[in-house]
């Protein structure tokens, strides 16, 4: 047992942590990696779903078209900036 954690204790302690920007050779933005590193940070397309779903900004709205629907509504409130710079 003891030999399994030194084991992997060492195999930890010499594995080197991998970052998004390791996959890139070089760290600056350049024209000859510009499309790289673009496609890198560009949202994939299951990032942007929930743009799919039909959100209603005005809660009168929304509890009018639940109560047709017979569904449930989601409630998001929060107090102060999205961005935290209250």
């Amino acid at each position: 047992m003891k030999q399994l954690l030194l084991i992997i204790a060492a195999l930890t302690l010499t594995s080197q942590p991998v970052s998004a920007a390791d996959e890139f050779q070089e760290k600056e933005l350049t024209d000859s990696n510009y499309a790289k590193w673009r496609d890198h940070v560009l949202p994939r397309n299951w990032e942007l779903s929930y743009r799919r779903i039909p959100w209603q900004t005005s809660f009168w709205d929304a509890v009018i078209e639940a109560q047709a629907k017979d569904k449930p509504i989601l409630f998001w409130a929060m107090n102060g900036h999205p961005l935290a710079n209250t």
